[in-house]
């Protein structure tokens, strides 16, 4: 379930990377048909917007459209924190980059 491969920004430019290399404050892009590589506080959109198939993590039916301004108060339910992109879901519209957050057993994904 988790991605193999990301593409990460290192030195000023983007590369084609293993997953498994990253390590919390990583800039990571993801577009359509990516499986994001790790837990992702997204920070910038670059497209109209982003849908995440989050069922892998939630059981959620449909796609949920994601934010990347800070969330306003508490939002313990995962399902609630639309500023954050979860590893092994998946990038159903749009592209965006986000910093990794939690990478292996500590992502969301890791902790169920």
């Amino acid at each position: 379930m988790q991605a193999i491969s990301c593409l990460l920004l290192r030195d000023g430019k983007w590369t084609e990377t293993e997953a498994r290399l990253l390590v919390p404050g990583d800039i990571v892009k993801v577009k359509v048909g990516d499986r994001v590589p790790a837990d992702l506080r997204m920070v910038q959109m670059t497209s109209v917007s982003l849908k995440i198939e989050e069922a892998p993590l939630t059981g959620e039916s449909v796609s949920v459209e994601k934010i990347v301004k800070p969330m306003e108060g508490e939002a313990p339910m995962l399902q609630d924190q639309r500023n954050m992109l979860f590893s092994s879901t998946v990038v159903t519209y749009g592209a965006a980059i986000g910093v990794v957050v939690f990478t292996g057993m500590k992502t969301a994904i890791g902790r169920v």
